[in-house]
């Protein structure tokens, strides 16, 4: 059985605008626009603090060390692009809010309303209607992601910043981040539409699964870490023999190792984690990478250093819409 790439588009067009009009996506949809412009001048401000300290050390600088030794460190320069990327605070915290809102009714609510049997009863087949509706509910994520973006990019220009094509692809891979962390609480809303009777209990297990991946299993991964990792050594004095500074600091490198190997393996699950872990390591790039080397360096450098919570971001989603996919397949409608 072969899909029909047609059919499969207008069924994806027909959910698109069936969410574009839902009053529940446009409220939490409005509910992000107001933590944008907060994010925004939590933003603004935070950059004009860091521009005037510079500017306090430039002048502490001058006046403390005639004439400037040449080994000594400039203060660092604050960034404008923390402005543009402050969406993402708000997306780690209430992102799956609006991802679960899009997609916990997108088959229980159909089954309530009789209006997925009236749909199959046409020619189309199941799996162009789950596909059609899985692509329509992910485009109207695409779109609601790119939003604060978007609006970011649109006060930095009026604000006098110059948007260079660094900020621009800067942007763009923190944006396709956010669209895979969508995702993947789109996909377990959807697969568990699937299973309930009907929305509601769809949401209050979409909602249950949002608080254990954000809460639960970062405590938990910090509990299993401690007790792989074993106590730690205490402190040892400084006038200690070198050879047992040494074997103190062996000892700390294999604690940490061990500890921070397990954690960061029970995080690989969360993609709340995940995500973080991919908005802190942007942060830290910025920092590194200015002038004209940073287009070419910055985004490989995300690239190399994230590529498994990418990977994780990718095969979370899969596999609940894989779940919801054979789950329609055998729903029984009567």
């Amino acid at each position: 059985m072969r899909i029909d790439l047609s059919r499969v588009a207008i069924i994806a067009r027909k959910e698109f605008a069936d969410h574009l009009t839902d009053r529940t996506f446009l409220l939490v949809l409005a509910l992000f626009g107001i933590l944008t412009v907060l994010a925004l001048h939590n933003g603004f401000d935070s950059y004009a603090s860091s521009l005037q300290w510079y500017e306090l050390q430039l002048e502490q600088m001058k006046i403390a060390l005639p004439p400037i030794p040449a080994n000594y460190s400039s203060p660092f320069i604050p960034s404008a692009m923390y402005i543009v990327l402050a969406p993402g605070e708000s997306f780690l915290l209430f992102g799956p809010v609006l991802a679960i809102a899009v997609g916990f009714d997108l088959i229980a609510g159909e089954r309530t309303t009789r209006s997925l049997r009236m749909l199959l009863v046409r020619p189309v087949f199941r799996d162009e209607v789950i596909t059609g509706k899985a692509v329509g509910g992910a485009a109207v994520l695409a779109l609601a992601s790119a939003a604060p973006f978007i609006l970011a990019l649109g006060a930095m220009l009026a604000a006098g910043f110059t948007v260079t094509p660094y900020a621009a692809v800067m942007v763009a891979l923190f944006w396709g981040a956010t669209v895979l962390y969508l995702l993947a609480y789109f996909a377990v809303a959807v697969a568990f539409s699937g299973f309930a009777e009907d929305g509601g209990r769809a949401l209050a297990w979409a909602m249950a699964v949002f608080i254990l991946f954000s809460t639960v299993v970062p405590a938990a991964a910090g509990y299993a870490a401690g007790l792989a990792a074993g106590p730690l050594s205490e402190p040892l004095p400084e006038d200690v023999l070198p050879e047992e500074m040494q074997n103190y600091l062996e000892e700390q490198s294999r604690y940490y190792g061990t500890y921070n190997g397990v954690r960061n393996a029970v995080l690989a699950f969360s993609p709340n984690s995940n995500y973080e872990t991919m908005y802190e390591t942007v942060m830290e790039v910025l920092v590194d990478y200015h002038g004209e080397d940073a287009v070419t360096h910055a985004p490989g450098e995300l690239l190399d250093r994230l590529w498994q919570n990418i990977v994780a971001l990718v095969v979370f989603p899969a596999i609940f819409l894989a779940v919801a996919y054979v789950r329609f397949m055998r729903i029984d409608l009567r």
